[in-house]
Order: C-alpha cells, then sequence, then structure tokens
C-alpha cells in the first residue's frame, strides 16, 4: 500500500490538503502461478502428494517431482556404471576402482535442480522427502486456504454500458465520507471536470482510498465493534446469572430463617401443650389416688363382713346368729365411715378460652414476619461525594466527617423512597503501609460510640432512599472506599471505581467570622445550645457580638457600665436568659439580660483584678478567676461568695500556681490549669463542686518538648480541650478526661491560632433519621484569637 500526501495550495493556510492511498489489486490466478504452482509439473501445491519442499539452492520442488527426477538421475548413473565395466574389464586394479566408486555414489545419490541444474545431494535417511519443506509456501497455503475470497471491486457505471470508464474503480474519501468517481465527479485531487463533493466544514486534510479497501476496514470495524457488543452482551448474561444464584440463595436463606422461626413458635406452643398435658394428669392421680384409698376401706370391710358369716354354720344357738344379723342390720342402717359414696369425683375439664387465644394468636402471626424486596438498581444509583481540595478528600484524624451520600434508584431512574438496601462498604487503607479491610455486617449499618476515638465507618439509613457514610479514623494515610449495593459495585465519576481521601493531621477552621462589623479585642466566647446563638465578648469596642453557630453576625448587645473603661474580660451563659460579665478594672460581676440590660451586679474583697468566668448551671455557681491565680465561687442567685481555691495545699497535695482560666467538667467538677510543668508534660487539677481537691491530670506529648503552660481551658462531655503554645503559634490538645491521654491536637496549616483567649465546645446531633441508635454527633470548638480579631470554628472530633 503506498500512500500519496499532496496539497493542492500550500500558500493558504485554509487550503484544504489531500491524501490519496494508493493499493495494488492482484489477480488470484496470477497469483496461485506465480507462488504456488510447481514450476516442474505446473501443479499447484498441497499438503500430501504436491508437498512443496525447499532445495538447497533456494527454488521449491513439489515432492512428487523430486521423487520422479532423483528415480531417473539414479538410473542413468546405473547404466553408465555397468556399460564402463564392460569396456575395462581387464584390468583389474581399474575394475576394483571403479567398483569402489560406484558403490560411494549409491550410498550418496544426486540429481541436478530442474530449475538452476545445480547439484542437489539427496539425504541418506529418508530420501527425497527428508528434504525440508518450503515454509513460506506453506504459510501462504494456509493464508490462501483460509481467506480465500475474490474482492469485488465496485467500478463505475456512471458513464452508462457503452462508457470509457466502465471499468475505472471507485473512490471513497474518509474525510468526507463519500464515494465517487475520479472520471465522474471532480473531488479534491480529481483533475478532470465534473461536480465538486465537499463537506460543509472542510477538513485540512482528505484521506482517499479504493471502495474495496474500505468495505475491507469497514467489515473489519463491524466485526471489532460485534464482537465488543457479544462480550459486553456476556458480561451482562454473567451477571445476571450470578444475580440468579444470589437470589438462589437468599431464598434459601430466607426460607431456612423462616422454618427456624416457626420451629421456635412450635416449639413454644409444645412446651405449654407437656405443661397442659402434666396439670391434666396431676389432677387426675389426685383423683386417682383418693378413690384408690376409698376402694381398699370398701374391700377391707368387706373381708370383715365375709369373716363375720362365714362361720355361721358353727354357731349352735339361735340367738347368737340373730345378733349377727342385728349388727348386718346396724352397718347397713348406719353410715360405714364414708365409703359408700365415692369420696372424690371423676370430673375434670381443660377450660380454654379460644376465642381470646385465636384472637391474639391471629394478630400476632399475622403481624410477625414481611417480605421485603427492592427495585433498587446499583447502575443507577448515584454517590455524591464531599467536595474534595484538588484531587484528593483531605479528612482530619479522629474528626467524624461525612465522606458521600448514596441515593437509590430504581431500573426507570426514580428515586427510591424507603430504606433498607443491604449496602456494604469497604476501606482499604492505609496504602502507605500495610492494607487492611473493614465491612460493616449484611445490612450495612455500623454504631459505634461518638465518646470513643475508635476507628469506623458507619453507613447510616435514612429510611427514605438515602444513605450516609460517615468515618473517624485516627491512622494517617491515603484509603479508598468501594461502596456495594446488593452486592454491586456503585459507579463514582462515571466509572466503578472508589473514593480516593486522605487522612491528615492539620485541622483547619471551618469557618471564621469575616462578615459583618470588625471586632477588637475579643477575649471570651459563650453559647447557647438551645438557640444556637453564640456571644462573643468585644472588649474593644464595649458590646457582646450575637452570632449564629455558623459565625454568621445577629445583633449586638450593650451595656455601658459593664462594659466600662474596655475591660470586660469574662462572659458566661448564666441561663437560657441572662449572661454574667465581668470588669477586671471596677472589680465586679454583673448579671444582664439578653438585651444588655443589668439584672444585679455584686463584688468581693478577694477578688483581685477578675480575668475570666465559668458557669455551673446546675449547682447555680459562678466561678471568677482573677490575676492571683485565685477562683473565686459565687452562688447566682444572691451573688454570696461560697469557697475560693487557692494556692494553698488541699488534702495533703500541693495546688500551686493555679491558672487563670478554667472550666466546668461533666459532673461539675472544677478544672483548672496547674502551675506544676515539665519538659513535654503539663498537668491540670480537678476539684469538686464545693471546691475540694480530687486529682490531677499529667498530659505528655511527645513531639513538643517546651516547658510552655496550657493557657485556655473548654470541656465538652468527657473532652478537655486546652490551648498551648507551639512555635510562633498555638495549637488545642485534645484530652479524654476517663484515659487521661492526649487523643489529638488541633493543629492547623493554613490559619493559625495567633493567641487564643476565649474558648467553647458544644456537640451537634447529624443526620437526623428515625432510628436514634443510628444517631451520631459532631464536636465543634470555637476559639476567640485576639491578635487576629476573629472567631474560628473547627471540628475537633
Amino acid at each position: 500500500m503506498v500512500t500519496v500526501n499532496s496539497n493542492n495550495n500550500s500558500s493558504s493556510s485554509t487550503s484544504n490538503s489531500t491524501q490519496l492511498v494508493e493499493t495494488v489489486s492482484i489477480d488470484y490466478d496470477d497469483f496461485n502461478d506465480a507462488f504456488l504452482t510447481c514450476a516442474t509439473c505446473l501443479c499447484v501445491y498441497d499438503g500430501a502428494e504436491r508437498a512443496p519442499k525447499l532445495l538447497p539452492c533456494s527454488h521449491t520442488v513439489c515432492v512428487h517431482c523430486l521423487t520422479r527426477i532423483a528415480a531417473a538421475a539414479n538410473n542413468r548413473r546405473t547404466t553408465q556404471d555397468l556399460n564402463n565395466g564392460r569396456g575395462s574389464s581387464s584390468n583389474t586394479i581399474q575394475s576394483q576402482q571403479q567398483q569402489e566408486s560406484q558403490t560411494a555414489q549409491q550410498q550418496r545419490q544426486t540429481f541436478r535442480c530442474p530449475i538452476c541444474r545445480e547439484l542437489i545431494v539427496v539425504p541418506q535417511n529418508g530420501g527425497v522427502t527428508a528434504l525440508p519443506p518450503s515454509f513460506l509456501v506453506n504459510q501462504l497455503l494456509d493464508l490462501i486456504s483460509t481467506h480465500r475470497r475474490r474482492t469485488l471491486i465496485p467500478t463505475c457505471c456512471g458513464g452508462g454500458v457503452l462508457s470509457s470508464h466502465i471499468n475505472q474503480e471507485l473512490l471513497y474519501c474518509e474525510t468526507c465520507d463519500q464515494v465517487f468517481c475520479s472520471v465522474c465527479t471532480k473531488h479534491e485531487t480529481a483533475i478532470g471536470g465534473g461536480t465538486l463533493i465537499s463537506s460543509k466544514t472542510p477538513p485540512l486534510v482528505h484521506t482517499i482510498i479504493p471502495v474495496s479497501v474500505a468495505m475491507k476496514r469497514t467489515s473489519e470495524i463491524m466485526l471489532y465493534k460485534a464482537n465488543e457488543c457479544v462480550s459486553k452482551l456476556n458480561c451482562s448474561r454473567d451477571g445476571v446469572c450470578a444475580e440468579l444464584e444470589r437470589l438462589d440463595t437468599a431464598r434459601n436463606e430466607c426460607l431456612s430463617t423462616l422454618d427456624d422461626t416457626f420451629s421456635d413458635l412450635m416449639n413454644i406452643i409444645e412446651v405449654r401443650k407437656q405443661q397442659l398435658q402434666q396439670q391434666i394428669h396431676k389432677a387426675c392421680d389426685a383423683k386417682n389416688r383418693i378413690l384408690s384409698q376409698q376402694l381398699s376401706a370398701i374391700d377391707i370391710e368387706k373381708t370383715k363382713v365375709m369373716d363375720e358369716c362365714g362361720n355361721v354354720n358353727q354357731l349352735l344357738d339361735v340367738q347368737s346368729i340373730n345378733q349377727r344379723i342385728q349388727i348386718l342390720n346396724d352397718r347397713l342402717q348406719k353410715p360405714t365411715g364414708g365409703i359408700e359414696e365415692p369420696r372424690e369425683n371423676a370430673f375434670i375439664a381443660l377450660d380454654l378460652d379460644l376465642t381470646a387465644i385465636k384472637n391474639v394468636v391471629n394478630n400476632a402471626i399475622g403481624q410477625m414476619g414481611c417480605v421485603r424486596t427492592t427495585t433498587t438498581c446499583p447502575g443507577n444509583c448515584t454517590l455524591n461525594v464531599a467536595e474534595s481540595n484538588g484531587d484528593n478528600l483531605l479528612i482530619p484524624r479522629l474528626v467524624d466527617t461525612q465522606v458521600a451520600t448514596l441515593t437509590a434508584v430504581d431500573y426507570d431512574g426514580n428515586r427510591r423512597n424507603l430504606g433498607g438496601d443491604p449496602v456494604i462498604i469497604k476501606l482499604i487503607g492505609p496504602l502507605d503501609d500495610t492494607q487492611q479491610e473493614m465491612a460493616p455486617n449484611n445490612l450495612g449499618h455500623q454504631h459505634q460510640d461518638n465518646n470513643t476515638s475508635d476507628d469506623g465507618v458507619r453507613i447510616i439509613d435514612h429510611k427514605n432512599g438515602q444513605y450516609t457514610i460517615r468515618l473517624r479514623l485516627s491512622n494517617c494515610g491515603r484509603y479508598k472506599l468501594l461502596v456495594y449495593v446488593l452486592g454491586r459495585p456503585v459507579s463514582y465519576n462515571g466509572n466503578t471505581g472508589h473514593i480516593d481521601f486522605s487522612i491528615i493531621k492539620s485541622i483547619d477552621p471551618i469557618c471564621q467570622y469575616s462578615r459583618g462589623p470588625s471586632m477588637q479585642q475579643p477575649v471570651a466566647i459563650a453559647v447557647d445550645h438551645n438557640s444556637a446563638r453564640v456571644y462573643v465578648l468585644d472588649t474593644g469596642n464595649c458590646r457582646i457580638r450575637v452570632l449564629d453557630t455558623h459565625l454568621n453576625y445577629i445583633c449586638d448587645v450593650q451595656n455601658i457600665e459593664a462594659m466600662r473603661g474596655r475591660s470586660s474580660t469574662g462572659i458566661g451563659l448564666l441561663s437560657d436568659d441572662t449572661l454574667v460579665t465581668v470588669n477586671w478594672r471596677t472589680n465586679t460581676v454583673t448579671q444582664m439580660t439578653l438585651d444588655g440590660e443589668t439584672v444585679k451586679t455584686w463584688t468581693h474583697s478577694s477578688m483581685i483584678e477578675p480575668m475570666c468566668v465559668a458557669v455551673d448551671r446546675i449547682y447555680d455557681h459562678v466561678l471568677i478567676g482573677d490575676s492571683s491565680c485565685n477562683i473565686h465561687a459565687f452562688k447566682a442567685a444572691t451573688g454570696q461568695h461560697l469557697f475560693t481555691i487557692n494556692n494553698k495545699k488541699s488534702n495533703g497535695k500541693s495546688a500551686e500556681c493555679v491558672g487563670t482560666f478554667m472550666a466546668i467538667g461533666p459532673h461539675s467538677q472544677i478544672i483548672v490549669i496547674s502551675g506544676i510543668t515539665t519538659a513535654g508534660c503539663r498537668c491540670l487539677d480537678i476539684y469538686s463542686c464545693k471546691g475540694t481537691y480530687e486529682r490531677s491530670i499529667t498530659v505528655m506529648t511527645t513531639i513538643d518538648k517546651s516547658t510552655h503552660l496550657y493557657s485556655s481551658l473548654a470541656t465538652c462531655n468527657n473532652f478537655i480541650l486546652a490551648t498551648r503554645r507551639h512555635y510562633n503559634s498555638y495549637v488545642v490538645d485534645l484530652i479524654d478526661m476517663e484515659t487521661e491521654k492526649l487523643v489529638n491536637t488541633v493543629d492547623s496549616n493554613g490559619c493559625k491560632l495567633r493567641r487564643p483567649a476565649g474558648m467553647v465546645a458544644f456537640s451537634e446531633l447529624q443526620d437526623s433519621v428515625i432510628d436514634d441508635s443510628q444517631q451520631c454527633s459532631s464536636y465543634y470548638l470555637l476559639v476567640t484569637d485576639v491578635a487576629a480579631d476573629s472567631v474560628k470554628k473547627y471540628r475537633f472530633f
């Protein structure tokens, strides 16, 4: 095949260029005569009598001709040897030499190639048939035998029967997808006259090939596509067969479960039947015992009568007989110990309230169990994955995160409105280390304790055709998540692939306060869980900024007396409708409404520059921490001073350097920062609600070996959150109160904490579902950054 590239107008950038593909057509008979026919006998080679043999001179001759040629050469050589023997018989020595030469020639037979006349030596073992076959000719024979067909070459008939180009082969332009005759039609490369054929948007290159070649190519493409379709249909058939097998398995499992369940019910009925039978036998045995005893008494009495009357023949006088008769009359007239009537009756009955029992049983059995199917099509289900940062989804470690939402769709493309589909997930990773798989149970539901740090992947069924996939992992690295519905994978991004994500150490803030009026020195913060409002003490502007939990601006609260001198440093939510603040300049505690109206104020002589506030709403306590490392407890209702936690020894243990910041634990414990610290170790002291020292928690960090103290505290359930300085920024340690271990560290790569002051933590329920056992909580932390005049929100667990 020869390819010719030509440009009609190379100087124009918009001109069309044509690529003409020329092919050579060879006649089948000519091909056979030239390559597949023996030059000696002019017979076509075959695999038996006319097998082609390759001679050392590279010519090919059939084995039939070679056998005949070798035999003729041998006969001529024998005749010549006989004639030479008769003419020189007198010379004995010469005769012996001739005999030796004849023997050697007989051992090595030769003949001449019929084409080039080169001397060919016949193999000693096997003769002519031992010559090597002609592999090239055999390959051509195989090719012709498998692909033997005459190519139909379409020709032009546009000029009529008497046209001078009736044998002109038609051409095909791959670019224009048109068939034309180069004589009748003027195409891009046609020189003669005719009609110009061009597409609506002329391409730059026109590839022209004969129609016969195009037919061959398109036929091959069609066969290839047909094979692809057949392969796809085979895959579909295999999938349907596999589904039929799973259907049989599911049916057998359902029938087995049904048999087991009703066998249990029958066992319960059989046990009750046996109990009633035992009661019947017991009642009958009791009656039988009494009647048997009476029967024995009757037999004894009967024996006595027979014994008394048995010796009547021995009596000699009539008086003795009359006395016996009188005794018998008395026994007949008087009761004889109650043995004349049965002491027990034979009445026994089984009382069954069949009407009530049947109604109860019918209701119970009728409501027991149901056959549930689904029309969900896994191939139509959609998987909505959370927004990713770039090409990979980044999830902080130990943070409960929603990864994807699965929506069930039926075979018609309609969304399902019922749940209960068997959804299974597989987690593979971390891929950087060893691979491990975690899969939930058959129903696809996993329930984790929200207060633990165990790894887990959960599927939450919302009972409306949607399923939420959430996970919390502790090991950093790359992971793959695969989702299966009805045992078949769910496609994502157009293929049946997997969800790639990475668990990272960095925890960036979800959001931060950026819209609305600017803040200046936000030093404290409080949150109202009921109204979902956040109160930020904007000290530099002498106001309290009210935000929602998404840090959107709502309003401001003003109180001139409480904010006097821009010196308010602490805020707490005393109740659903009151706040409490402290002012370190005026040394006062102010209780105000949510609108900023003052309810009451109080002070105490033991307070020296109050710095922060913590509220215990269970015991109605207000804790004030001052600059002298003391913590003062007041009764919120009256402002009465209750106790003070100072640096003196308590219960024989030292409580030195009590920190300025404190927090209230889940059981009203008072948690304060201890001044005792070593390299990589920090301490927290825990007091009871009455100010009695209980214990200390020592937090050890393996990476940070500095001696910086914790600066602020917050609590949420059993977690303690404490800020510490790390190089030029701050991080937040997450501490478990029960295990007293450091669970995680909240550190952001893109938004570092410069100088955190106030903190508050809270939890929110996620993914509202019908089943309360599937409820899960997410834990959030709000931090005020004085250096950045901002409030940041983190999800820390």
